[in-house]
C-alpha cells in the first residue's frame, strides 16, 4: 500500500469517528502530481476505505484504470483544483453545520481561533444531490478555506488532507458551541449571525477611489480619525506604531503612523514597524468586504513581511475597527 493511500484511509476513518460523515457520505481527494489526482470512489464508505476505493483521475476526471468509478462529486473537486491552489479537498456532512445551514445566511465566528482560522463562513444555496454548479463555491474558496453548502455539507481545502480535516472539524465544533450560545440567549432570529450591522450600513462616502491611490489612503485615514470608537479603542490599547500597507503589482507602499488613538501621519514609503503586503486581488477582496484581513493574513494571501503577528494582535480591536471603517469606502 502506498503512503498516500494509507493517508487517505486514515483521514477517512477519522472523519467517520468524529461523526463528520456517516454511512456512505462525503468524499475527499488530493493532488498527486501535475494533472493527476487521487479521489475516493463512487459510493465509497470513508470510514472503511481500502486501496480499491481510491481512484486516480486525470484533469478531465477520467479514471486512469478503466474499471474504476470516481466520486459523483468529482466535478466539484476538479473545479476547486483548477480554480485555487488547494492541494487537498474534503467534502463532509457535519450534522451541526447541516442543521445550522438551514436557518442562517452565514456562520460568523465568535472565538479568536475561529476568526483567525475560519473567518466568516458563507452558506451557499444547494438544490441538487450533487454539486452541479461549483463555480460559486470555487469563487469563495479562493478567499477562505471552507464553505458551507446549504443542507448538503462542507467543502474544505488545504495544503494537505490534515489541514482540510482540521478545518472541517473546527467548523463543526464551532457551530455546535454556537447552538448552546443561541439557546442560552433565547435566540430566535435566524439572521442574527449574518454580518455585523455596521458592515451593512450604507457607505458614508459615495466617491469611489482607485485602490491604493493617495486619495484612497487619505480617505481611510480620515474615516478612522473621525470615528470615536476607533480612537477610544486605540487609546485603551496603547496603539502607537507604524503600519505599512503594500500593493505588490505596482510596488506601492503607504506607511500609516498611529499615535495614542489617532493616525498622525502618512508616508509614501515602506518603513513601517509592521509591513503587510499582498496582490491586488486580495486587497480588493478585503476592501470589498469579501474576506477579513486577519484571515487573509493567516492564510498567507496577505504577507506579514515585517513584524510579528503576536505583537500586532495586542492591537486587534482598534485594527479590526479601522478595517471595518475602511471597508465602507468604495474602491474602483
Amino acid at each position: 500500500m502506498k503512503a498516500l493511500e494509507r493517508e487517505m484511509i486514515y483521514w477517512g476513518k477519522l472523519l467517520f469517528e468524529r461523526r463528520l460523515i456517516s454511512g456512505w457520505g462525503g468524499n475527499m481527494s488530493c493532488r498527486i502530481g501535475k494533472g493527476r489526482f487521487l479521489i475516493t470512489g463512487q459510493h465509497a464508505p470513508l470510514g472503511f476505505l481500502s486501496p480499491n476505493n481510491l481512484v486516480e483521475i486525470d484533469p478531465a476526471g477520467r479514471p486512469v484504470k478503466k474499471n474504476q468509478q470516481a466520486s459523483s462529486e468529482t466535478a466539484l473537486h476538479l473545479a476547486v483544483y483548477h480554480g485555487t491552489d488547494a492541494k487537498a479537498v474534503i467534502h463532509a456532512h457535519p450534522p451541526a453545520v447541516l442543521a445550522f445551514s438551514l436557518s442562517h445566511p452565514s456562520f460568523v465566528p465568535v472565538s479568536f481561533e475561529e476568526k483567525y482560522t475560519l473567518g466568516e463562513v458563507p452558506i451557499l444555496p444547494q438544490e441538487t444531490p450533487t454539486v452541479t454548479e461549483p463555480e460559486r463555491a470555487v469563487e469563495e474558496l479562493r478567499l477562505r478555506p471552507v464553505v458551507i453548502l446549504q443542507g448538503h455539507g462542507t467543502v474544505a481545502v488545504g495544503k494537505d488532507l490534515r489541514e482540510a480535516f482540521l478545518l472541517t472539524d473546527l467548523l463543526e465544533e464551532a457551530v455546535h458551541c454556537q447552538f448552546f450560545t443561541d439557546k442560552k440567549k433565547g435566540q430566535s432570529d435566524p439572521t442574527s449571525h449574518s454580518r455585523p450591522k455596521e458592515r451593512e450600513q450604507g457607505q458614508p462616502n459615495k466617491e469611489a477611489y482607485p485602490l491604493f491611490s493617495q486619495a484612497h489612503i487619505v480617505a481611510l485615514i480620515e474615516s478612522a480619525n473621525n470615528d470615536a470608537q476607533f480612537q477610544s479603542q486605540a487609546r485603551e490599547a496603547g496603539l502607537t506604531t507604524t503600519l505599512t500597507l503594500h500593493l505588490e503589482e505596482s510596488d506601492t507602499p503607504w506607511t500609516v503612523h498611529f499615535e495614542n488613538g489617532k493616525i498622525s501621519r502618512l508616508e509614501a514609503a515602506a518603513g513601517g514597524e509592521f509591513v503587510i503586503s499582498g496582490k491586488r486581488e486580495w486587497w480588493e477582496a478585503i476592501f470589498q468586504r469579501r474576506i477579513d484581513p486577519f484571515l487573509a493574513t493567516q492564510q498567507g494571501k496577505l504577507k506579514l513581511k515585517r513584524g510579528e503577528l503576536w505583537r500586532l494582535s495586542q492591537w486587534f480591536k482598534p485594527f479590526q475597527r479601522a478595517f471595518t471603517l475602511w471597508q465602507t469606502i468604495p474602491t474602483k
